[in-house]
Parts: structure tokens; sequence; C-alpha cells
């Protein structure tokens, strides 16, 4: 973990792949001591950005907080009352 600290942080996601692909061993303990950097998404039916994390992801698609819709689409997404 000493060595995310001396690489460059624009690169944080190309280099957690090669240190996940090299040692899979290490995966949940590399991902969870290292910060990776929030994203944004634009909702498709409001065109407001909204930050995906894991507070609004089911799967591999996330939960726009404006609309309720999953991108990409979930049939049975779980979404709040």
């Amino acid at each position: 973990l000493d060595l995310m600290r001396r690489m460059p942080p624009t690169q944080i996601e190309n280099n957690l792949a090669g240190i996940i692909e090299l040692v899979p061993d290490l995966t949940e303990s590399v991902l969870s001591a290292v910060d990776q950097p929030l994203k944004v998404q634009r909702c498709g039916a409001t065109g407001k950005d909204y930050l995906i994390c894991d507070y609004n992801r089911d799967g591999d698609s996330y939960r726009s907080p404006y609309s309720n819709k999953f991108d990409p689409p979930l049939a049975d997404g779980c979404v709040p009352s």
C-alpha cells in the first residue's frame, strides 16, 4: 500500500487494476484501504449530474437520485420508497 502513495493520483484506477491483477488474493484489503476518486454520471431523464458510489449502485448500474432510474437500466433494481 505504500507503493500507492508514490504513484500518480491521476492514474489510481489503472494502478489498482494492475496491483489486483498481480496479486488477486489481496483484492479485498487493497480496495478497502485505498481511496478511489468519486465519479460523476449524468441522469438521462433530468440531465442533472450525480455522484456514483456504492450507495446508489446495484450490480453494474447506478441509480439517479433525481429520477430513481438505473443506468444502465435494471428490470428489478432496488429503489427507495
